[in-house]
């Protein structure tokens, strides 16, 4: 099995990672409890919202994603 690593530049982040959360089937409980951050957090950053940038940093991580935000 091999893991697949998304590098994206992008200037919706958030996107990027209710898609990749949903393709995944996970709930945003589920990232949250996986990246050590607050549901909230991850609804805020799908919503576009500002997030302290070590909550954003650990579910790009855990989604296996490499956003470069613009």
């Amino acid at each position: 099995m091999t893991a697949e690593f998304f590098v994206c530049t992008v200037d919706r982040p958030g996107m990027i990672v209710r898609l990749e959360r949903t393709r995944r089937g996970w709930r945003q409980v589920d990232v949250a409890s996986a990246a050590g951050v607050t549901q909230a957090e991850v609804s805020a950053l799908e919503r576009g919202q500002q997030v302290i940038p070590a909550a954003r940093s650990r579910i790009f991580r855990v989604l296996e994603l490499d956003i470069q935000e613009i």
